[in-house]
C-alpha cells in the first residue's frame, strides 16, 4: 500500500514537472528561441546561434498550438495503436469531441498563449488554475448540485488572489489585459473540463478521446492561422524540437503519468496534488526568463491555488484508488 501510494504521488508530482515545462516550450517557440543570458549560462556561447531567441524565428499563437496539437494527435494515434485501441467512434460522440473536446482546449491554449505576451508564463499557468472555482459555479448553475458554503469559499479565495494579482497589474507591474485573458483561458479550461465529464465521448479510452480532440484543435488552429494570415512553420531543427517536445511532455508523457496517478491515489488526492504544476511553471519561467515575483503577486498566487484545491475537494466525493490493471 505504501509503494503505490509512493509510485502515485510520484507519477502526479513528475507529471506536475512535465506541464510545468510546457510553458517554457511554448514562449521559446512564441519568442524564436530561449533567452540569451540563459542559453550562455547553460550551454555556453557556442549554442547561442542555435538556441538565443530571435525575431526571425518567431512563430505566431495559431501555429505553435496548432502545429503542436499535430505532434501530439500523432504520438497519440501511435500509443493507441501500440496498445491496440480502437479508434472508431459514433457521429455524436465524433462532433463533441471536435466541437467541445477540440474547440475548448485550442481556446484555451490561444489565450494562455495570448496571456504569455504581455504577463510572465508562470503567473497565467496560475491564473489558468481558476478553472476548478468555474467548474464548481457551472456543476452548481447547469447540473443542479446543490448549492453550500464550500461551494462559495473557493470563489471568495480565488476573487481575493485575482485581485491582489491586479492590484501588481494596476501599479505598472504587469499588464492588466494579460491577466484578464488568463483568467478567460481558465473559463475555457472549464468547459473542457466539463466535456470530459458529461459529454458522450467521457468514458472513451485517453488515447483515443485524446487523438480526435488534438487533431480538431490542429486543424481549427491552421484554420485560424491561415484565415488571419498567421501561419508560420518552424524555421529550423532547433525550432521543430521545442513543439516536439511540447507535444511530448504535455499530452503524452505528462497526460499518462497524471493518469497513473489518478488510478492509484484516486482523483480528488490526485487533482489537488496536480496544482503543482503552476509551482512549477513559476520556478521555471523564473529560471528560464529572469521573472521576479513581488510579495502581493506571492499572496495572490497562493489564495489563487488554494482555491484551486477547495474546489476539487469540493467536486470530487472521496474515493477508493483503485488498483492498476496489468
Amino acid at each position: 500500500m505504501k509503494h503505490k501510494l509512493f509510485t502515485g504521488v510520484l507519477c502526479v508530482v513528475l507529471a506536475s514537472v512535465c506541464y510545468g515545462i510546457t510553458p517554457i516550450l511554448s514562449n521559446t517557440a512564441l519568442n524564436g528561441g530561449l533567452p540569451a543570458e540563459f542559453v550562455t549560462r547553460v550551454f555556453g556561447e557556442n549554442a547561442v546561434s542555435i538556441m538565443a531567441a530571435h525575431d526571425s524565428r518567431a512563430m505566431t499563437n495559431e501555429s505553435v498550438v496548432g502545429i503542436s496539437m499535430g505532434i501530439a494527435c500523432l504520438l497519440s494515434l501511435i500509443n493507441g495503436l501500440a496498445r491496440g485501441k480502437s479508434v472508431r467512434v459514433s457521429g455524436k460522440q465524433a462532433w463533441q469531441l471536435a466541437l467541445l473536446g477540440g474547440g475548448a482546449l485550442l481556446a484555451t491554449l490561444l489565450l494562455i498563449t495570448y496571456s504569455y505576451l504581455r504577463i510572465p508564463a508562470g503567473l497565467t499557468i496560475v491564473l489558468n488554475f481558476t478553472y476548478p472555482v468555474f467548474v464548481v459555479i457551472a456543476m452548481t448553475l447547469f447540473f443542479k448540485e446543490r448549492l453550500r458554503p464550500m461551494t462559495l469559499l473557493p470563489l471568495a479565495v480565488a476573487i481575493a488572489g485575482i485581485v491582489l494579482i491586479s492590484h501588481a497589474s494596476i501599479g505598472g507591474s504587469l499588464d492588466l489585459i494579460g491577466v484578464l485573458i488568463a483568467i478567460v483561458s481558465g473559463i475555457a479550461y472549464a468547459v473542457y473540463f466539463l466535456a470530459g465529464r458529461n459529454s458522450a465521448y467521457a468514458g472513451l479510452d485517453t488515447s483515443v478521446s485524446n487523438l480526435y480532440i488534438t487533431g480538431s484543435a490542429c486543424i481549427l488552429g491552421m484554420i485560424i492561422a491561415i484565415a488571419f494570415n498567421r501561419f508560420s512553420v518552424p524555421s529550423d531543427w532547433f525550432m521543430w524540437l521545442i513543439l516536439f517536445f511540447e507535444a511530448l511532455l504535455g499530452y503524452t508523457i505528462g497526460l499518462q503519468l497524471l493518469l497513473k496517478g489518478i488510478r492509484l491515489l484516486g482523483s480528488t488526492t490526485a487533482s489537488a496534488l496536480n496544482t503543482l504544476e503552476p509551482a512549477f511553471a513559476s520556478i521555471t519561467s523564473m529560471i528560464v526568463f529572469g521573472e521576479p515575483m513581488w510579495l502581493t503577486k506571492g499572496i495572490g498566487v497562493v489564495l489563487v491555488l488554494t482555491a484551486a484545491v477547495v474546489s476539487i475537494l469540493t467536486l470530487k466525493k472521496p474515493e477508493n484508488p483503485v488498483e492498476l490493471s496489468e
